[in-house]
């Protein structure tokens, strides 16, 4: 099962993605292919950000062995865009959670 977290506070955003689905075997998995791909495309578009200038300070990302993890805490001017951001994987990941129940779950907390 693959475990998704998102975390939201004033100052930042997190998105952590543990875990396999257990849809298929490994290198086959279309749902471990989907979660991956909206993982790595938050991440991403949050180091475009930190390039851009856009954060407070250096992204907090790490990609290895079956989780992602991906931190930013933006200026306040670009907030917005940053919870924009994690809704779109949010809600890619809960259409995910929706059609392969068994195989993914999500949290969100604040």
């Amino acid at each position: 099962m693959i475990s998704v977290r998102f975390e939201k506070s004033e100052e930042a955003m997190t998105m952590e993605v543990i875990g396999h689905a257990g849809f298929a075997e490994l290198g086959k998995d279309p749902v471990c292919a989907g979660a991956s791909m909206l993982a790595m495309t938050a991440a991403q578009c949050v180091k475009c950000m930190e390039e851009a200038g856009r954060l407070q300070k250096c992204a907090h990302i790490v990609i290895r062995n079956g989780r992602v993890l991906v931190t930013a805490k933006p200026k306040a001017e670009y907030m917005q865009e940053t919870r924009h951001l994690f809704w779109v994987a949010e809600t890619g990941m809960r259409l995910l959670a929706e059609t392969y129940p068994g195989n993914i779950e999500i949290q969100s907390v604040g």
